[in-house]
């Protein structure tokens, strides 16, 4: 089986990776892992890496791929997303570096991984990284984030009291995106936000507690009716408009 990993057939190779995946074949882990590195096809490669991730003993020469330098880019990043898959905490250290790794792919990857391992000691090491880098990279850096759930929202309170306007904007952002029931402890950090911080930011918080559904939340957003600033006005009128269809929806009677 070891060999028809390499064969030129696709088929070939992949129903060898199924039967060692199926056996857990922990002798042929290490040939295994090598062969996914080199693998061109992706369906082989997925059935390689669902091999790979049923036997633990391919989690070393994993890791060590994801973290040699002299290992291509495209190896680094699929090695780091076997490593999501195996899901293990004691992976996590080896992987904190490498989300400011010099090659944006890796290093979004090595987030990306982060967000599925949800370790809640990798949380402060991604908040770090609120505001940087561009569009597209700080949205991917939003969802894994987010995807640590109410593990995240400590930090990200901290994260709104910021000095940098673009890292305060980009925490409640995310706080949007965890939204109900996991962000309402940062519904009183929200709301200060909203009292002191430049538009964009008061107008991302405001977003933020519209996704909330507990009393403190509401009443900020009532009290951002009055604010001076137009657009926060306007926001805030739209989100108690939909807050109070929602309750009058809650408590309609039924047939």
């Amino acid at each position: 089986m070891a060999e028809q990993l390499s064969d030129p057939d696709r088929s070939v190779r992949n129903t060898a990776a199924l039967e060692i995946g199926s056996k857990s074949e922990a002798a042929c882990a290490h040939v295994l892992v090598e062969a996914l590195w080199a693998e061109p096809d992706f369906f082989v490669r997925e059935t390689m890496t669902w091999a790979v991730t049923r036997m633990e003993e391919a989690t070393q020469p994993a890791v060590l791929a994801a973290v040699k330098p002299d290992r291509s880019p495209e190896v680094r990043v699929q090695a780091l997303h076997v490593l999501s898959k195996f899901a293990n905490p004691e992976t996590v250290g080896v992987l904190l570096p490498y989300v400011t790794d010099p090659d944006e792919v890796v290093a979004r990857k090595a987030r990306w991984a982060l967000g599925r391992i949800r370790e809640p000691r990798a949380v402060a090491h991604l908040v770090a990284l609120l505001g940087g880098h561009g569009l597209e990279e700080r949205n991917a850096l939003t969802s894994d984030v987010a995807a640590f759930g109410s593990v995240a929202v400590p930090a990200l309170v901290e994260a709104l009291a910021a000095d940098d306007q673009v890292v305060r904007r980009h925490a409640a952002d995310i706080l949007c995106h965890i939204g109900h029931p996991d962000a309402e402890d940062a519904a009183e950090a929200l709301g200060a936000a909203v009292e002191n911080s430049e538009s964009p930011v008061a107008v991302s918080a405001l977003m933020a507690l519209g996704e909330l559904r507990g009393e403190a939340a509401r009443q900020m957003i009532e009290d951002a009716r009055g604010a001076e600033n137009s657009q926060v006005r306007g926001v805030a009128e739209r989100l108690a408009a939909v807050k109070l269809k929602r309750a009058a929806g809650r408590t309609r009677p039924t047939n």
